[in-house]
């Protein structure tokens, strides 16, 4: 018995390394653009978000969303109650004589404020309840009330602030309500892709895997700079309220600045800045942010930066700015404090990624395609750097008291891609803060690849 066992082994292994000339060794099969993809979002710890995603055009939408996130009615995760009828964009869940509970996966690779809304129909404008919620679950992040009319259409539910993370868009709906498609709006946030965008058909280059990486960890902050930084001091800063939270401070140098400090009630500061060219910048900060910060550019993008004690320089955002002026919101919570800011102009070449990620610890290797094997090792760097930045996340804290402050001031030029509304170019006028998005088609649909890993 056992020597049949043993000669039953010994041809399984002399087959196989037949077969490796014929198909590659595995471990050294060059890696596809949307494999990687998929690597990428395992590594970010949204599994259960890849799993429910069928198409490379879903993957990369979660790491680089263009316009909404949108979801027909028949990429549901979840039903209860809910009959599904039709196909394709026209597939509609209904809820029968008694309530429909459904879910849809929702991936988020970068921080902010996403905007939830959805297609709905209803008898007798009975509400339809929404709810943000982590997808490993939990209690809700955010519930919302939506009322649909007779035709159907669209229906806001509103804004909740997500960190990085996979969630669930959960909907209930009330007997003989019909919903027939999902959007998310992403904030104005940096794509994670490589220099040409995601390709499906694309094969992965060390460089597309160093730039990928680099951006999913959230750290093109440690990029070279390629100019000198712009400087703004607390005396920069036109405090909206309250006016006394403006304190001098002598620096050792024998100059004046001005330190925003932060009382019970919170402080709001704005200021404007403009960069000389357009690029990739990254923002940091000399703050001590006590109960919590908040800082909002051109009105869009936002960044929170955790309850602290400790005192020193910390990487606020990294964001592409076109040449011209742009608006900083700060928002300081009690015990909040800030001396100046950092606005510094980045080097982005590939190779600077791929120079970057050397430095950090991890080398994407030679030029040209990258083996399995070494996007392997990229995956599990990429989720032990992103664990570490994790740990540091708290959601959107509420460092002040929101009616003891008036309304947010949203102004200079929009670099970021807010849904049906391109960014500004130049000017420095106020504008106002970017309302709900329009109506976005569904993405086009990409060749289906699912594979294993």
């Amino acid at each position: 018995m056992w020597g049949r066992v043993k000669t039953f082994v010994l041809a399984a292994v002399v087959a196989t390394a037949a077969l490796v000339p014929l198909f590659g060794d595995p471990r050294q099969t060059p890696v596809t653009h949307p494999l990687w993809a998929r690597m990428l979002l395992r590594s970010l710890e949204m599994t259960d978000a890849v799993r429910a995603s069928s198409q490379a055009s879903q993957v990369f939408a979660a790491l680089a969303p263009r316009d909404s996130l949108t979801y027909p009615a028949d990429r549901f995760l979840r039903a209860n109650g809910a009959a599904l009828r039709g196909e394709g964009p026209g597939a509609v869940l209904s809820a029968g004589t008694s309530p429909g509970e459904v879910s849809f996966a929702v991936p988020v690779a970068r921080p902010g404020d996403y905007h939830l809304r959805a297609r709905l129909s209803g008898p007798g404008g009975a509400p339809c309840t929404a709810e943000l919620r982590p997808f490993a679950g939990g209690d809700a992040l955010k519930s919302f009330t939506l009322v649909p009319a007779a035709e159907t259409g669209w229906v806001s539910a509103g804004t909740a602030y997500l960190d990085p993370g996979a969630y669930t868009a959960q909907f209930l709906l009330p007997p003989g309500a019909s919903l027939s498609q999902v959007e998310v709006a992403p904030p104005c946030v940096n794509p994670i892709e490589p220099a040409g965008g995601w390709q499906p058909e694309g094969v992965l280059s060390s460089e597309d895997l160093a730039v990928t990486a680099l951006k999913a960890i959230d750290i093109e902050s440690e990029l070279p700079p390629s100019a000198s930084p712009i400087e703004l001091t607390g005396e920069a800063f036109q405090v909206e309220a309250p006016q006394a939270a403006v304190e001098a401070r002598s620096k050792s140098v024998g100059l004046e600045a001005m330190t925003l400090k932060a009382g019970k009630g919170g402080l709001r500061a704005i200021v404007s800045f403009d960069v000389p060219e357009g690029g990739l910048y990254s923002l940091s900060a000399f703050t001590t942010p006590g109960s919590g910060q908040r800082f909002v550019v051109d009105g869009c993008r936002k960044a929170v930066v955790c309850p602290s004690d400790s005192t020193g320089w910390r990487p606020i955002m990294s964001q592409s700015f076109a040449a011209g002026r742009h608006t900083l919101v700060l928002t300081l919570g009690e015990g909040s404090s800030l001396e100046r800011v950092r606005i510094e102009h980045k080097k982005g070449a590939p190779a600077d990624y791929v120079a970057t990620m050397k430095r950090l610890g991890f080398d994407p290797g030679p030029q040209g395609a990258v083996a399995r094997s070494k996007a392997l090792d990229a995956m599990r760097f990429v989720r032990d750097q992103r664990r570490m930045l994790m740990s540091s996340l708290c959601g959107d804290v509420p460092p002040f008291e929101e009616t003891s402050l008036p309304a947010q001031i949203a102004g200079g030029t929009a670099v970021g891609t807010v849904p049906g509304r391109p960014g500004a170019q130049g000017g420095g006028v106020d504008v106002p803060a970017p309302a709900p998005p329009p109506l976005i088609p569904p993405q086009p649909p990409s060749s289906p690849t699912n594979p294993g890993i």
